[in-house]
């Protein structure tokens, strides 16, 4: 058996296909389904949400959103999505030391959320680069 998996930003569909597993970054931490799953609906951080074709994972960078599971069919709707590309890791981690010093400068309110923003993407593009 297998899980159709749709995910979908507010600029259309990104990906539609069936998959073994995926890997959701949930509020809670990271979620995994498999199918059989129970039905739910759940929360999305941004983080990596990781998809299993063909024994492959694929990362994708979501920027938060929610997820509904539901006879072996996951549903995912986000509010943005920042792509991996091999070639870009040593600029991701640039981006990455970038961010943790914005956060260590930042002194309002605003500019500490917005850092902090700025931080999780970056983080989550480096380590999403284990996958591919």
């Amino acid at each position: 058996m297998s899980l159709n998996i749709r995910v979908i930003a507010p600029d259309g569909l990104i990906w539609d296909t069936t998959a073994e597993g995926v890997v959701l970054p949930s509020l809670t931490g990271q979620l995994g389904i498999l199918t059989g799953h129970a039905p739910l609906i759940t929360s999305l951080e941004i983080g990596i949400l990781r998809i299993k074709v063909n024994s492959k994972w694929t990362p994708i960078i979501v920027l938060g959103g929610f997820a509904v599971i539901q006879n072996d069919e996951v549903l995912v709707l986000i509010s943005g999505v920042e792509e991996v590309i091999k070639e870009d890791y040593d600029k991701a981690k640039e981006i990455l030391a970038k961010a943790k010093k914005n956060l260590d400068a930042a002194k309002t309110t605003k500019e500490i959320i917005d850092a902090s923003q700025e931080l999780k993407i970056a983080s989550a593009k480096v380590k999403a680069f284990k996958f591919i």
